[in-house]
């Protein structure tokens, strides 16, 4: 039996999956670092739940992680951002996006943009792209990696 799929980009409707049949093209690449960090958050929020859910209640989660500021982000803590309202209570998805701001603030700082540090690995071969991801960030495991890397347009 033929499935149909859709045809779209990262991530907002992304199957992502090794398909022949899919129709996900990459995502278009973000214009700061702030849509960098958000993206990497969705690929770690969504990770285990139901995605059409994630990305219907987005507008709401967002707000309740300060729109993903990465600054107010890395100032935070955990108890704090689990009282929110509007934050997923998982408190080890929590605790990888308070760490992972602090992560992307520490890349800025060495690399000018997160834009500067993904051109770094671009002399690498995918898979220790990938691994690099996996290394840097917190609760990202090689799946996540690789699609965070293609909702961000990093293949195109």
């Amino acid at each position: 039996m033929k499935r149909f799929v859709k045809e779209h980009k990262a991530p907002w409707e992304c199957t992502f999956a090794k398909e022949e049949k899919s129709k996900c093209k990459p995502g278009d690449e973000p214009k700061s670092d702030k849509e960098y960090f958000e993206i990497l958050c969705l690929c770690i929020l969504q990770t285990g739940l139901n995605w059409g859910m994630v990305r219907k209640n987005w507008p709401e989660i967002k707000q309740g992680f300060y729109s993903f500021d990465i600054d107010k982000l890395s100032d935070a803590t955990i108890g704090e951002l689990i009282k929110r309202p509007r934050v997923y209570k998982n408190k080890k998805k929590v605790e990888a996006i308070i760490a992972n701001a602090k992560k992307f603030q520490e890349i800025k700082q060495n690399f000018g943009s997160f834009s500067n540090f993904l051109k770094s690995l671009k002399r690498l071969e995918d898979k220790d792209a990938i691994k690099q991801i996996t290394e840097h960030f917190k609760h990202v495991g090689e799946y996540t990696a690789e699609y965070y890397l293609h909702s961000i347009g990093y293949w195109k």
